[in-house]
């Protein structure tokens, strides 16, 4: 088509071409009665040869002049001049989508409002019957306040009621890289068509790049047709699975499969840039409740044994080792008074008193011992052997209990062993152990040898040769003098 810059198309004149197109070539244009620019689109002269087709853009003139909507550029006017066909329309001094997508990605919300505006646009076309056909990024305008706005219907064909095509003048509407494959195959298209051209545009947008592309316009439309899609998380791995399925829904082959409105696709973008959480549009599974009880320590519960291990037995233990002590005492008494026998008169051993009341626990029973020497040593310091004590005690004397004091001083004053040998006659060292009156019940005493002989059985000859223990040691013996 020849350069219009200049000519007259009846009050409109011409002043700058703005680009051309493979049906038609626009320029803007200056109209003095109203003192405004406008935008004429300017079809081949062919076209106005054609009695069909001039009907035919005039019935679409007529109706695209009745669409009133914020994101449609509004059609003022249509007419015919020199066999040129044209169409008048609001002049927007701004750019495209495709001049804004050069270069850079845009944000979110940003592409947000772009779909929404472009789909409420077709939305409320498709109402009015009227199919775009041509939906691309430089046919939605960018004016300086951001809106966006929907242009060239002027060749879209008035849908309504029929199904007579635009390709029975030899041109196919559309652009191979935003074709539905029902337009590549020649079939009627419906609102549904330009769903899947704005789902191009999506996916251009989200990813940078159109999805099938080729190195001729029918190789592109027999990918349309039959390439599967890929995936655009494959391209851009931030896109969330709930706006990849809005993509994957508008952009199915069959267009039963698409969504049924462009609204129905504004408002499911809308819901899944605004999802948070996962990113999935199905419905989440609710994990099942699980409540985990704190463990407790099972509780000890006592035994039948230990439940009869109480006061009772406790008396028992302490009454057997109280009988064995006293044997033990007894064997001991019984040696040292044969021993004195044996050097001097007879003597009367004084009766010993035993405990009433063990003070050894039956779980910590002390094995007391007699050492007898195995002969008569010269010198004090001999070694003895320990010899295991009969299993009869000889006692001529009956043992009487006593009672023990418990308010006498627990300090006794222990007197130093002697250090000089025992005189000729005196009975080989013995030890035994003792507890005299006037000593604490908690105070055990020993014997230091030698041990002179008794005199009178009296208590305190013994009470001089005693070497006091640490107080705890088991009271093994009590004088009742």
């Amino acid at each position: 088509m020849e350069d219009l810059t200049g000519r007259q198309f009846g009050p409109y004149h011409i002043t700058a071409p703005l680009g051309a197109g493979g049906m038609a070539a626009v320029y803007k244009a200056y109209q003095p009665s109203v003192d405004r620019y406008v935008a004429i689109k300017v079809l081949p002269q062919h076209f106005a040869k054609d009695q069909q087709f001039v009907q035919r853009f005039e019935r679409e003139a007529k109706v695209l002049a009745k669409l009133q909507h914020p994101n449609i550029l509004p059609v003022h006017d249509y007419g015919q001049t020199d066999g040129y066909t044209y169409l008048v329309m609001s002049f927007v001094e701004s750019g495209d989508l495709s001049e804004l997508m050069q270069g850079k990605k845009l944000p979110l919300p940003e592409i947000g409002r772009i779909i929404s505006q472009v789909g409420d646009a077709l939305d409320y076309a498709h109402a009015q019957g009227v199919i775009h056909r041509d939906i691309k990024p430089s046919n939605i305008l960018v004016d300086q306040r951001g809106n966006c706005l929907l242009t060239d219907f002027g060749l879209a064909k008035m849908v309504a009621g029929t199904s007579e095509k635009l390709t029975a003048t030899g041109f196919v509407v559309g652009t191979p890289a935003y074709m539905a494959p029902e337009q590549g195959m020649g079939e009627p298209a419906d609102g549904r068509s330009d769903i899947y051209a704005l789902g191009i545009i999506l996916y251009e947008l989200m990813t940078g790049q159109v999805p099938f592309r080729a190195e001729t316009p029918i190789a592109i439309v027999m990918k349309h047709i039959h390439d599967p899609l890929i995936s655009p998380r494959n391209f851009q791995e931030d896109i969330t699975e709930p706006v990849e399925r809005v993509i994957l829904k508008a952009l199915a082959k069959d267009p039963a499969d698409r969504f049924a409105t462009a609204g129905d696709m504004v408002n499911a973008f809308q819901a899944a840039i605004n999802t948070s959480g996962p990113a999935t549009m199905l419905d989440p599974i609710q994990p099942t409740a699980t409540h985990i009880s704190k463990v407790k320590p099972p509780t000890a519960k006592p035994s039948a044994q230990a439940a009869r291990s109480g006061p009772g037995l406790w008396w028992v233990a302490g009454g057997l080792a109280a009988l064995v002590l006293i044997g033990l005492v007894a064997l001991g008494v019984w040696l040292l008074l044969a021993l004195e026998s044996v050097e001097n008169a007879p003597a009367q051993a004084a009766p010993i008193a035993a405990p009433t009341q063990p003070a050894l626990q039956a779980t910590s029973l002390p094995s007391p011992t007699v050492s007898l020497p195995t002969q008569a040593p010269a010198d004090p310091t001999a070694t003895s052997t320990q010899v295991v004590p009969p299993t009869q005690p000889a006692a001529s004397e009956p043992i009487q209990p006593a009672a023990a004091d418990p308010t006498q001083p627990a300090s006794p004053e222990p007197a130093p062993p002697p250090t000089q040998p025992p005189p000729p006659g005196d009975s080989p060292p013995v030890e035994a152990i003792a507890v005299c009156r006037g000593l604490n019940t908690g105070d055990a005493c020993r014997f230091t040898p030698p041990i002179g002989p008794a005199v009178d059985g009296q208590c305190q000859q013994i009470r001089n040769q005693l070497a006091c223990v640490p107080a705890g040691a088991p009271p093994l013996l009590r004088n009742g003098n």
